[in-house]
């Protein structure tokens, strides 16, 4: 028999025993502990005892299991002295069923002292202290992101780790054969017992003081900033997400307390060698044992999260033999036109003139006669095909004539004269057209570009232009285009996205467009973040005209894309230097749009010191603010918010601005686009604040193979209601 005390944040401690080997622990009934709250998920976790050990198991919970303030990503083997923290609960185990768990009120309220246990072993490549768990629960085990790992806590004065003294051993210890542990260190015994004071010994060198633990939900310190208060929170938070990066033991064998019998270690177990976790905060390490650092500020680099799958490339077909044959008919004719209307010297801008295209249509006629009256044409080519192909070629666009022209085209690649994609609805494949060499793919890109006012060639070989009907075309030419000119247009989008569109479309669920419409009636500032061609000016679209009719949206682009059908709509766009006009990039259009004193400001892709201005302006005048930033996750893009803003502002230190970050925004999305084409917010997170190192945010919708909610209420709810919002808290149920 074996007891599970639980102790609830502000409550009451309780026990409850189990004669049993497997306990479960959930929200719902039929699970052998119920822990009624919000952030405890319908099944939760599981505590099994095996071989006399205790074993912790998180079953894919939404919010995470955390054991002395770590989330663990695999099962755990825990001892009577650990914490176990589920939504606002705090458990331990008691083998004996007698004991309480020490500071267990304490530790629910935030305070408490540093905790007495034994340092935990942390190492990326060892097993945890005490035996590993079983293949079988270890099959069980999430595949999470691994937090950082912890800083084991002081050491009880007068006590050493290093050399402990061995007192009589205060168990029998068990038969061999039918002993329920491992050896091992055994527990703490609960039965009440005098104090036993250390052994005399030399006195041991002056220690710097070693790194507090991570204080549970609730807690103070430096290590857990909040964000510049807004509305009144409203919510609940879930347990501290490991955001920091520790140094970890690089012991691989824990030292039991002063008092405690040492049995002999088993034999080592070989392990790949690791490199040993850095200490971000720049100190010194306190024991020998601990990792050092290399160099004053040495950190490690939390691993960039990758995007879940999308379709990343496109394989066509070979050329029809027929269509090369074609191409090769269309080179020939215009060498011949060229000489004849001697073509090379003619202006762009009258390059659309009439009569030279009907001049230039009757000598491609008399020249595709010649050569089916000498035998060169063969009987397949259509004259008609040809003849309209080759006048393309020569005086407009080749076949991004035809192209252009389809409708339902969003984009078209090129990425050399005889691979042409073009995409629809997110999805790319082959056009089966190609162009007939790489001359002309050169010259079909200067005329695109040429009614811009803008020029490429070999001074200016790369542009990134909005053309005259809202497409944006980026391209490079020799020299350093190498295989032949390359070019990227994005067509227009005919309506304007709203909501209700990204419902339509699966991008979000009605829960999602229920909340994402409050938090703009709310004037909540958003960030949506992604990848490249993921999908976020659709989002971004959808949530600015979201903004009541006759509010004024000033939106700032480096190249203009948003499409809002509204009058009091003002886009600014930025507009490179080309060595005759002096460029204006998006600080200045930032600064700008904060003077025309817009209800509502939209800032496309954040990628350079605009970064600071913005944050600057939103986290103390702007309110509503839209933006949108490249980053997997809402982790990722406030980091890489935090690291623009930094270089930008010099000298400003980096715990200022990541507040400035976290105070700038309150929500952020996540948006992905999967394989099949479609668009989808994976994430919807609010930001809590910071923390050493990171931010701390809130996870409120995710998707997996379905849109869920996890439980959790933002913060800014609690004061919707008295400022006349209409909010639902239902579509937070998980």
């Amino acid at each position: 028999m074996f007891a599970i005390i639980i102790t609830e944040k502000g409550g009451e401690q309780r026990r409850m025993k189990f004669d049993k080997p497997e306990v479960t622990i959930g929200r719902v009934a039929g699970n052998d502990i119920v822990l009624p709250k919000g952030n405890v998920s319908k099944r939760h976790a599981r505590i099994v005892l095996k071989d006399g050990k205790f074993i912790i198991v998180d079953l894919k919970s939404t919010n995470g299991t955390y054991v002395n303030g770590r989330k663990i990503t695999s099962p755990l083997v825990i001892k009577e002295t650990d914490k176990i923290y589920i939504g606002d609960y705090i458990m331990g185990v008691d083998e004996n069923g007698e004991g309480e768990m020490a500071d267990a009120p304490a530790a629910a309220m935030g305070g408490g002292g540093p905790s007495t246990q034994p340092p935990r072993y942390d190492g990326p490549s060892s097993p945890p202290p005490g035996g590993a768990a079983s293949p079988e629960l270890l099959g069980a085990a999430m595949n999470r992101p691994s937090p950082a790992p912890r800083m084991p806590p002081p050491a009880p004065s007068g006590a050493s780790y290093e050399e402990p003294a061995p007192p009589p051993p205060r168990r029998p210890a068990p038969p061999p054969d039918g002993g329920r542990r491992e050896p091992g260190p055994p527990p703490m015994a609960r039965e009440p017992a005098p104090p036993r004071e250390p052994p005399a010994r030399e006195p041991a060198p002056p220690r710097e003081p070693a790194l507090r633990e991570p204080p549970p939900p609730g807690g103070s310190g430096e290590a857990a900033r909040t964000r510049p208060p807004r509305p009144a929170p409203g919510g609940t938070l879930p347990p501290p997400t490991g955001g920091e990066l520790r140094a970890a033991p690089a012991a691989t064998t824990p030292h039991p307390p002063t008092g405690m019998p040492t049995p002999a270690p088993p034999a080592p177990t070989p392990v790949p060698s690791a490199p040993a976790p850095a200490n971000n905060s720049g100190a010194a390490p306190s024991t020998p044992s601990r990792a050092r650092l290399v160099g004053a500020g040495a950190r490690r680099v939390v691993p960039r999260p990758i995007a879940p799958p999308m379709q990343r490339g496109v394989k066509i077909e070979p050329l029809d033999a027929k269509l090369v044959r074609m191409l090769d008919l269309q080179t020939q004719i215009l060498d011949r036109l060229r000489s004849k209307l001697d073509l090379d010297n003619i202006p762009l801008d009258r390059l659309g003139d009439e009569d030279l295209w009907q001049k230039a249509e009757r000598t491609i006629v008399d020249l595709v006669e010649t050569l089916d009256t000498s035998g060169e044409l063969p009987k397949y080519i259509d004259q008609s095909t040809l003849i309209k192909e080759t006048l393309n070629e020569a005086l407009g666009l080749g076949p991004l004539e035809d192209l252009l022209a389809d409708e339902k085209l969003d984009e078209i690649v090129v990425d050399r004269r005889d691979r042409v994609l073009v995409g629809k609805d997110g999805v790319l494949r082959g056009s089966g057209k190609a162009f007939s060499s790489d001359d002309v793919l050169t010259r079909v890109v200067i005329r695109l570009v040429a009614p811009t006012g803008r020029e490429i060639g070999e001074d200016t070989p790369v542009v990134d232009v909005r053309l005259r009907d809202g497409s944006r075309l980026t391209a490079a030419v020799p020299p350093v285009a190498v295989r032949g000119a390359y070019l990227t247009l994005r067509k227009p989008r005919t309506a304007a996205q709203t909501v209700a569109d990204l419902v339509s479309a699966g991008a979000v669920s009605t829960p999602m467009s229920d909340f994402l419409l409050t938090c703009v009636a709310a004037r909540r500032n958003l960030l949506v973040c992604g990848g490249a061609g993921s999908g976020k000016s659709q989002v971004v679209s959808a949530l600015a005209a979201a903004s009541p009719e006759g509010e004024r949206v000033v939106s700032v682009e480096e190249v203009a894309e948003l499409a809002l059908k509204r009058d009091e709509w003002l886009p600014l766009e930025a507009r490179p230097s080309d060595g005759k006009v002096s460029a204006v990039d998006l600080s200045q259009l930032v600064r700008t749009a904060l003077r025309m004193h817009p209800d509502r400001l939209v800032v496309g892709d954040v990628r350079g010191p605009e970064a600071f201005e913005l944050i600057a302006a939103l986290g103390s005048s702007i309110d509503g603010a839209v933006a949108s930033v490249m980053g997997e996750g809402a982790g990722a893009a406030l980091a890489r918010l935090a690291t623009l803003a930094q270089l930008a502002a010099g000298d400003a230190p980096e715990p200022a601005v990541r507040e400035l970050v976290a105070g700038a925004f309150d929500v952020v999305l996540h948006v992905v686009r999967y394989a099949d084409g479609v668009t989808r917010v994976v994430a919807i997170d609010e930001v809590v604040g910071t923390r050493e190192g990171g931010f701390d945010t809130q996870p409120i919708f995710t998707y997996r193979e379905d849109f869920a909610a996890t439980g959790a209420v933002p913060r800014f709810y609690g004061d919707l209601e008295s400022r006349g919002i209409t909010a639902d808290a239902s579509v937070f149920k998980a």
